[in-house]
């Protein structure tokens, strides 16, 4: 799923761009760590909506929904997921340009990771 990938990358890539500032600073630090929670809960949503997508396909098969239903189900859910992810990039990025520790370079490919973000779940 394409949105599990983009929320992987916040995971991951953030927890790399802050990781590798070689900062003692406990703000880089704590920012690190909650970046890397936020990217394990979204993607722990991202593989609820695969599962549900399963049910819901299922219920289709068994003529309880219409194809219709379940991709409005679909659709709202992963909307509310791309927004969660857009949000969280985009607290990391604002956190990072307030936290002296940080360097210009890293706060830059954190820019870059939110774009990136933004484009994936467009």
């Amino acid at each position: 799923m394409r949105i599990q990938t983009s929320l992987l990358a916040v995971a991951v890539g953030g927890a790399i761009v802050l990781g590798g500032c070689g900062s003692d600073n406990k703000k880089v630090e704590d920012l690190g760590k909650t970046l890397q929670q936020q990217g394990q809960q979204l993607q722990e949503r991202s593989r609820a909506l695969q599962e549900k997508a399963r049910e819901l396909a299922q219920q289709v098969r068994d003529g309880k929904i219409t194809p219709e239903e379940m991709q409005r189900q679909l659709q709202e859910d992963a909307r509310k997921l791309q927004s969660e992810a857009l949000d969280a990039t985009s607290d990391a990025v604002d956190k990072a340009k307030d936290i002296d520790g940080v360097p210009d370079d890293a706060k830059q490919q954190l820019e870059d990771l939110q774009r990136q973000v933004e484009d994936a779940t467009r």
